[in-house]
């Protein structure tokens, strides 16, 4: 985790010590090295944080991302599988929409 802590890390940090110490060692341990690199988890977590919505967050990965060597092209591509998530969540979405509405038609 890079020193300086992000804005929304700082206010749970005001409103509780103990719930962001608890954060920063779930967030420690889900990025350890195990039967996946490093390497691979923080391009999961671009995809991840892009699927989310979560821009702040993005940003964050792709900076310790960059700092840890894995080039930006990387990081983008990782992150520019979101578009297939939210593009199929969008098709199931209207496929069901389109379902019910014939189903009330009929």
């Amino acid at each position: 985790m890079s020193k300086e802590l992000p804005a929304p890390m700082k206010t749970l940090g005001e409103v509780s010590a103990e719930l962001l110490g608890a954060f920063k060692n779930l967030r420690e341990a889900a990025q350890k090295p195990g039967r996946l690199d490093k390497k691979t988890k923080r391009l999961a977590l671009a995809a991840a944080y892009a699927s989310i919505g979560c821009v702040d967050c993005l940003a964050g990965c792709i900076t310790e991302g960059l700092s840890e060597g894995i080039g930006l092209d990387e990081l983008l591509e990782a992150a520019s599988i979101a578009v297939l998530v939210h593009g199929a969540e969008a098709v199931i979405t209207i496929h069901k929409a389109i379902k019910m509405i014939r189903s009330k038609i009929q």
